[in-house]
C-alpha cells in the first residue's frame, strides 16, 4: 500500500493503528517519550525529543512517511499560556 498521496487524516489513522499495537508496552516503559513511526514499514524510534526520534528514523529510510506522538499523552506539547495574578 502506498501512502504517497495520503491525507493527514490517513497518516494519523495509520500511525495510531500502529501505536495501538504497542501501546501497553510503550506506556509501561516509555511514558512521556516520543514515538515516531514510518507508517509504510511500521519501523519506529523512541526518544526523549521528537526530532531525535524522527532523525534516527529518517536516517534508516529518508523517504519515510512519519507519524509521531508523545507516549501516554493526548498531545505532544502544551499550547497556550497562563496569566498569573500580580497581587
Amino acid at each position: 500500500m502506498s501512502y504517497s498521496d495520503a491525507t493527514s487524516e490517513t497518516i494519523a489513522a495509520r500511525g495510531e493503528e500502529i501505536y495501538q499495537q504497542y501501546r501497553k508496552e510503550l506506556e509501561a516503559q516509555h511514558k512521556g517519550q516520543f514515538f515516531v513511526v514510518d507508517i509504510e514499514t511500521g519501523n519506529y524510534e523512541i526518544a526523549d525529543e521528537d526530532m531525535e526520534a524522527t532523525e534516527r528514523l529518517l536516517a534508516k529510510n529518508p523517504k519515510a512517511m512519519t507519524y509521531g506522538l508523545r507516549i501516554g499523552f493526548g498531545a505532544a506539547y502544551r499550547l497556550g499560556f497562563r496569566i498569573s495574578d500580580p497581587t
